[in-house]
C-alpha cells in the first residue's frame, strides 16, 4: 500500500514539474503539492515519531522560503544586536545549555559564554 501511494505521489509530482515548465530547483514543493493533492495531507498521516519525514519536509520548505525571502541579512544584523545587548547574557547560556545536549560539541565554560 505504501508503495502504491508513493507511485502515485511521484507521477503527480512529475505532472506538476512537467505543468510547471521543467523547473530545476522545485522538486520538494511538487512532491508536497502532490502529496496534499493525492490526500496525504500533514494532519491525516499518524505520527512518525523521530526522523519524522512530514517534519523535516515542511522545515525544508519553510528554511527555503526563509533564504529566499532575503529577509536572512538582516535578521543576522538583528541577532549581532541581540548577542551584544542586555539579552546576550541569556543566549550565550542557552547556546551553552542547547551545547551541553548535543554528542559531538562540549558546553563552553559559564566564564566564557560571553565573547
Amino acid at each position: 500500500m505504501p508503495d502504491e501511494r508513493n507511485k502515485r505521489i511521484s507521477e503527480q509530482a512529475y505532472l506538476l514539474w512537467e505543468q510547471e515548465g521543467q523547473p530545476a530547483d522545485r522538486a520538494l514543493d511538487h512532491w508536497v503539492e502532490a502529496e496534499r493533492q493525492v490526500g496525504d495531507s500533514d494532519a491525516s498521516r499518524p505520527n512518525q515519531g523521530e526522523g519524522n519525514v512530514t517534519a523535516a519536509r515542511t522545515y525544508n520548505r519553510k528554511t527555503k522560503a526563509f533564504a529566499e525571502s532575503c529577509k536572512v541579512e538582516r535578521q543576522a544584523r538583528k541577532a549581532k544586536t541581540d548577542l551584544d545587548g542586555p539579552e546576550g547574557d541569556a543566549l550565550h547560556e542557552a547556546e551553552a545549555v542547547g551545547r551541553s545536549h548535543s554528542h559531538d560539541v562540549p558546553p563552553k565554560p559559564k566564564s566564557s559564554a560571553r565573547r
